[in-house]
């Protein structure tokens, strides 16, 4: 009588756990530079659309001498059309300022977001670029980040509630 050696076939439960965390691994790796990619992505869309609308008002005020007087939401795709929602109020897109800026703007609004992000204070969101005219005409925008660049020309920035930062150009 002859003893059979019977071969295993299949994986053993280690093996599977050693895969399975392996490739949860890989996937949360993925996830993370995915996430890093889109926050860049929405970066640039406000610098450049920013960038834009500098240049627009210095133009303006070559033209009209002065800025616009009214103050807004820069740029289009705003959820609701605002911009800035939270406890210190509303910024929503003026449909004025649009109408200031037609002359060299025209229908061609960049898009400075489509989607509002908390910036680490209760409550408050913020997306894209909002002009104001007091104290002084200036374009405040919000980047997702702390320490990010704000690359527009004499533009400056500061981290604000520990999750964005907040970028100013004086014009």
């Amino acid at each position: 009588m002859s003893i059979k050696n019977s071969a295993k076939n299949g994986f053993t439960i280690v093996e599977l756990l050693i895969v399975i965390v392996v490739i949860g691994i890989l996937a949360a790796i993925t996830i993370v530079a995915f996430n890093g990619v889109q926050q860049k992505a929405r970066n640039t869309q406000v610098i450049s659309g920013v960038n834009a609308y500098y240049k627009a008002f210095k133009q303006y005020q070559t033209l009209e001498g002065d800025f616009p007087t009214n103050i807004g939401c820069l740029g289009k795709g705003y959820p609701g059309d605002q911009c800035w929602i939270g406890d210190s109020g509303a910024k929503a897109v003026s449909a004025a300022l649009d109408n200031e800026l037609s002359p060299i703007v025209g229908g061609n609004k960049p898009t400075l977001a489509t989607s509002r992000f908390p910036i680490g204070i209760a409550n408050n969101m913020r997306a894209g670029a909002v002009y104001f005219t007091t104290p002084y005409p200036r374009i405040v925008y919000y980047l997702q980040g702390t320490n990010q660049s704000c690359s527009v020309a004499g533009a400056s920035g500061v981290n604000e509630g520990g999750v964005v930062t907040q970028c100013q150009i004086n014009l």
